[in-house]
């Protein structure tokens, strides 16, 4: 828990590992946190990480770009002179991840006193679900 959030509770959307190691999260919130937010609340962060898992299944797709990518790094010096400057595809995608998550947490979940930390400060584990203010 962060030191800002002072002693509110945070709650945890665990890693689902139900099709393998494909980075996605479980849809249905932590089941503490249905005592603490409305049922409209649970209903936008079950979106939003719908939306999260759609951003990183994106991200793994495995499509023309991400072949050209692979042999260029391969093939050239490409990666000694050109990577360094250019993004990948994945980090395009976490890049609009941090975005929509800066968007949500301003806007949308903001009026539900709720906040998420972007998976990769938790490394890919879990979704954390802080709470802005007691209930």
């Amino acid at each position: 828990m962060d030191g800002a959030e002072g002693q509110l509770p945070s709650f945890f959307i665990q890693r689902d590992y139900s099709m393998g190691t494909v980075v996605q999260f479980d849809k249905n919130p932590p089941a503490d946190l249905a005592n603490k937010v409305s049922q409209e609340a649970l209903h936008v962060l079950s979106d939003t990480v719908e939306h999260i898992n759609t951003i990183f299944e994106e991200a793994e797709a495995l499509d023309g770009a991400a072949y050209l990518e692979g042999c260029l790094a391969c093939v050239t010096l490409c990666t000694y002179y050109v990577w360094p400057c250019a993004q990948t595809k994945y980090e395009k995608a976490m890049h609009r991840l941090a975005l929509y998550l800066e968007n949500q947490n301003s806007t949308v979940l903001r009026a539900h006193n709720i906040r998420l930390i972007h998976p990769m400060e938790r490394g890919l584990r879990v979704i954390e679900v802080s709470l802005l203010s007691s209930p």
